[in-house]
């Protein structure tokens, strides 16, 4: 019954996809690693940076949410920020980290370490312990740091993708992400004077070039104002966008706006500056109100004579607001697409061929002559194992789930998708027959080893038979087990139940090397022992496999309807979704 076999089968991807679905979902709703308050961290951590500070002061008016440092006489020598939330999106291998950096008072950075990471134990501890790659950001300023492009950072080799997710961090942190602007014209203190009448000096934040801190004779910060450009420079009102400030007091409640520069009709801009009760409209409202209004709605009725341009201006005050808030602007897909393609190094154009190779030979008769028994398995095992360490794992698999997939791993994420596609749609499973390294490693152990002729192995192999048999639960077991944790939010890593991550010795925990060599030591009696009896990855792998037997409803059914539900549950009570 083919339509009946089509039907389970697209039920059973479903629920893949919902699982994968309920995990982002709840984490995105409760981050793992949520940012903490800065005044709680140890001051002996900062003083190992900056000596001179003895004491957390108010918040620093340098680069928002920062919080400024002090000496023993209460003057101002520096301050801190963390990295989290605003970069929360940037993935390492498995999750995001998030950094505490501390800068003296003329934003150079003086110290910078990991304060908190979701992501993998052993690639996290790795970088910690790379002091090159932490000195490099030693003595640099904020404004270098945002403009340096990634090919200039040292990145540990072995934690390439959590070392490089935690530049990006840094960077998103700094706003590197921001579009530019059409209006080059810098507002002036005159500008701000129109809103803070006692403002003296003004300061551009270190993070985002849309906030200025306002500050009156005695440098005492009496606000501070939000600029719609760029965040809102494709919103036109009559023929053209307007560029506006908007001031809030060191509550957070507008006390006024000025509209600056604009590409739109000029009689009509001047409507707008002129009508009071548009600018009466904001007072007393909040930064968080303002943030908070739909960005589609218009918030006001208009000024009579000048209603496109008002809309538009008070439309682009609450993008501008939505866009503070994230700390990013918006991004045309195109342009990140096309720098990551330019990213990719040789070294990964090499492997990307490989997979590409893999594919090929997997789909040929070729898979069955020496280049795909022999001299294949031999690339993959080198080049796509210990060379670029890419092999698909549970712990990949649930961090990418629950975090989002990484920017920086083409081969992973193009392995992945070889990997998935190929079984669910064509039921060749290429991932395990062809590009997985540890399979190729056992591979070429079942060629290398005379099996039949060797009467001491046969004899072993026999008495181990029966008891490999019943591991049969194993592979779902683990595969349970990893999604638990997941789930729970547990810190338990999970690079602990595969042999993956000991294709990067430099990293590599004990437990990793202890199942690699193990999986291989049984392999040698029993052939292809760990994918057989062990593997979670590989037993994923091939029950979503298209087969004559997809429309047979199986236990496995049954383990995945109940992971589904467990994840569904999770989503529904962090309040991810609301169930109608």
């Amino acid at each position: 019954m083919p339509l009946m076999r089509l039907l389970i089968h697209t039920a059973r991807l479903s629920m893949i996809a919902g699982i994968i679905a309920c995990l982002f979902s709840t984490f995105s709703s409760t981050p793992n690693q949520p940012a903490i308050s800065l005044t709680t961290i140890p001051l002996n951590i900062i003083q190992n940076a900056l000596p001179t500070a003895v004491a957390f002061g108010r918040r620093s008016q340098t680069i928002r949410d920062a919080v400024e440092l002090q000496s023993a006489l209460g003057e101002p020598v520096g301050f801190c920020f963390q990295t989290s939330p605003i970069s929360d999106t940037v993935v390492g291998f498995s999750g995001p980290s998030n950094l505490l950096i501390i800068c003296d008072p003329i934003n150079t950075i003086c110290g910078i370490s990991v304060l908190s990471s979701a992501d993998t134990r052993d690639h996290v501890s790795f970088v910690k312990k790379d002091a090159e790659f932490w000195d490099q950001f030693i003595g640099r300023s904020l404004a270098e740091l945002k403009n340096m492009p990634h090919p200039h950072y040292h990145t540990t080799a072995g934690a390439t993708l959590t070392s490089l997710a935690m530049i990006e961090s840094v960077a998103k942190r700094l706003g590197k992400n921001q579009r530019s602007t059409r209006f080059t014209v810098q507002p002036t203190l005159s500008d701000i004077q129109k809103i803070f009448p006692r403002a003296i000096s003004l300061r551009f934040d270190a993070g985002d070039s849309s906030v200025i801190h306002i500050y009156d004779s005695t440098e005492i910060p009496i606000g501070w104002a939000l600029r719609t450009t760029p965040a809102a420079d494709s919103l036109i009102g009559y023929q053209g966008p307007t560029d506006t400030l908007i001031g809030f007091d060191t509550t957070g409640t507008v006390v006024g706006l000025c509209v600056l520069q604009s590409f739109d009709n000029e009689p009509y801009v001047g409507y707008v500056r002129e009508d009071p009760g548009f600018e009466n409209h904001f007072l007393g409202q909040t930064f968080e109100d303002l943030a908070a209004l739909d960005q589609n709605m218009p918030s006001t009725e208009g000024v009579s004579g000048a209603t496109m341009t008002s809309q538009a201006i008070a439309e682009a005050i609450v993008v501008a607001a939505h866009s503070a808030q994230e700390n990013q602007g918006t991004r045309s897909l195109i342009q990140p697409v096309a720098r990551r393609i330019k990213s990719i190094n040789a070294p990964q154009w090499g492997a990307l061929l490989v997979v590409l190779a893999g594919l090929f030979i997997g789909f040929t008769r070729m898979r069955g002559q020496w280049i795909g028994r022999i001299a294949f398995p031999l690339v993959v095992f080198a080049y796509l194992g210990f060379g670029a360490g890419a092999l698909l794992s549970q712990a990949q698999l649930w961090g990418w789930a629950a975090h989002g997939i990484p920017q920086a791993a083409p081969v992973l994420l193009f392995l992945s998708i070889v990997a998935i596609l190929t079984p669910a749609t064509t039921g060749r499973n290429v991932y395990c027959t062809q590009l997985c390294a540890h399979g190729a490693a056992q591979q070429l152990l079942k060629i290398s080893i005379p099996q039949r002729r060797d009467g001491l192995l046969r004899r072993v192999r026999k008495r181990l038979t029966p008891f490999l048999r019943r591991l049969r639960w194993l592979p779902w077991a683990l595969f349970i087990l990893c999604l638990l944790i997941t789930v729970s939010g547990q810190t338990i890593p999970l690079v602990d139940f595969e042999p993956f991550d000991a294709y990067l010795p430099t990293i590599a925990g004990t437990a990793a090397i202890f199942i690699f060599v193990l999986g291989l030591g049984v392999s040698i009696i029993s052939p292809m022992a760990y994918c057989q009896h062990a593997c979670p990855t590989g037993a994923f792998l091939s029950f979503i496999r298209l087969n004559r037997k997809s429309s047979v409803i199986t236990w496995q059914d049954g383990i995945l309807c109940g992971c589904f539900l467990l994840t569904l549950g999770t989503a529904w009570a962090a309040g991810a979704f609301t169930l109608l």
